[in-house]
């Protein structure tokens, strides 16, 4: 029998649950009690399973428990910093990066979180025995909360674009709604590698007659893809009725996505018409 002892100030709640889990799914079979010591809790486990078997399991209990704090903890300290952004989009924020970066063990670790995290834990726990699980938090992930706050920031630099971008887009469905349409119907075709070609309601295409027409200034930036182009296109001539044709061989979904949220109902999907046919 080996002997197991975690001590934490105050994730005694994720502990419990975890392990709870665990005897739940039968990866450990034994119980598990906790002490109450002075405003510290220490968990008690004493393992019949072999020592291996034990030490990879708890060491996944553990990482998964430490991993999901050591996030709470860069984020609050980097968001404090923050005084651009409202409390509401802070909070937004730390949900979002949770649910985007903390991978429990049912669903594989990543490699910063393998190596630097879980290893780490793993070693510990098979040499020892024991762990502070607050402790390890404060004074043994120092690479792994550069790393994260690295991506942090990052992924708020992404999330103010993107709030931007659909700020954006919103203007432009409002704008869509009081302009008047140049066109009925608009027919959007994609091609067996994925490129995008606009068709009249006669069904003939109009993709560089359009662009030229209607991008003669958005030509001279760079950065502008193809797809953006379109786009401006179809703001500017703003349809009725906007049919998509061969939806199957599109390869990115960004471009739909901001048409569906400009144009709402006024689009439709084809389902293989005579027009499709000819373009096969």
């Amino acid at each position: 029998m080996c002997h197991y002892m975690f001590y934490t100030k105050s994730l005694k709640e994720e502990i419990t649950a975890k392990l709870s889990e665990l005897i739940e799914e039968n990866e450990i079979c034994d119980r598990f009690n906790i002490e109450d010591r002075d405003k510290m809790y220490i968990v008690h486990y004493d393992a019949t399973s072999p020592k291996s078997k034990s030490d990879e399991s708890l060491a996944h209990v553990i990482s998964d428990i430490v991993q999901k704090a050591a996030l709470l903890k860069v984020c609050y300290q980097y968001l404090k910093k923050r005084e651009d952004l409202p409390i509401l989009e802070k909070r937004e924020i730390t949900d979002a990066f949770l649910r985007n970066n903390y991978l429990s063990r049912q669903e594989g670790f990543s490699y910063i979180t393998y190596y630097l995290l879980y290893l780490p834990i793993y070693n510990e726990i098979k040499e020892k025995q024991t762990l502070n699980i607050e402790g390890w938090i404060q004074f043994r992930l120092g690479k792994y909360k550069i790393l994260i706050r690295d991506i942090l920031q990052q992924f708020i630099e992404d999330y103010v674009t993107k709030k931007e971008v659909i700020t954006f887009i919103k203007l432009m469905r409002e704008a869509s709604l009081l302009a008047v349409p140049l066109e009925e119907e608009i027919h959007i075709l994609y091609k067996a590698e994925g490129q995008v070609q606009i068709y009249n309601e006669a069904f003939k295409n109009m993709t560089g007659y359009y662009i030229k027409k209607y991008c003669q200034e958005l030509l001279l930036d760079s950065t502008l893809t193809k797809e953006d182009l379109l786009l401006h296109v179809l703001i500017t001539i703003c349809p009725k009725r906007i049919i998509v044709h061969k939806k199957e061989n599109m390869k990115t979904k960004q471009f739909m996505n901001t048409l569906e949220i400009i144009f709402e109902e006024n689009i439709r999907y084809c389902n293989t018409c005579d027009f499709c046919k000819d373009k096969e």
